[in-house]
């Protein structure tokens, strides 16, 4: 007897939500991230968004913070997401070693994948809600596409509720059903 086929998952939008105190190290973000993982989409630039003030962050990375996504031009197996993670912490620890910071942290970097009804977030964080992926790295759904719209969840970051997100990853979700 034969086995049924798999299903494979399509590869997937990657994207990268940088964020840190100055304009100039998304500047420094951006340039790590496509020597290291290849050219950006053509609208792969999100503006600058001023990140949330928040106590997690306060401490390590100061407060005044902004944040900018960055999405690949190539599409990314969804099962890649836990070695990508650990390569973004590896930008991070570089970017920490080459600038001059008053801060522990002057940059956090935060892959993700967009496909056709989610937006996946990857983190070195455990949680009810997480999936652990391996080699320290857990990922959970930020957001989900529901009646026609990104709709959170109760545990999804206070930022990525904001429309403004949505309509950036939507342009992606978006390519995602046209190449269907």
């Amino acid at each position: 007897m034969s086995r049924r086929p798999r299903r494979r998952a399509r590869p997937a939008f990657l994207f990268f939500g940088g964020f840190a105190a100055s304009r100039d190290l998304l500047d420094e973000i951006r340039r790590r991230l496509e020597t290291r993982f290849g050219e950006l989409h053509a609208d792969g630039v999100s503006e600058v968004f001023d990140f949330p003030d928040t106590v997690a962050y306060r401490a390590s990375m100061g407060t005044g913070l902004v944040r900018r996504f960055f999405v690949l031009a190539e599409r990314w197996p969804q099962d890649g997401l836990a070695a990508v993670k650990n390569a973004t912490i590896d930008i991070e620890d570089e970017i920490r070693d080459a600038v001059d910071s008053r801060v522990e942290r002057p940059v956090n970097i935060d892959p993700g994948l967009i496909n056709d009804c989610r937006v996946i977030l990857a983190t070195t964080k455990d949680f009810s809600h997480r999936l652990y992926r391996g080699d320290g790295i857990w990922e959970e759904v930020t957001l989900s596409w529901r009646d026609g719209a990104y709709r959170p969840f109760p545990w999804t970051y206070p930022d990525f509720v904001r429309p403004a997100y949505h309509a950036f990853f939507a342009r992606f979700r978006d390519e995602c059903l046209s190449d269907s």
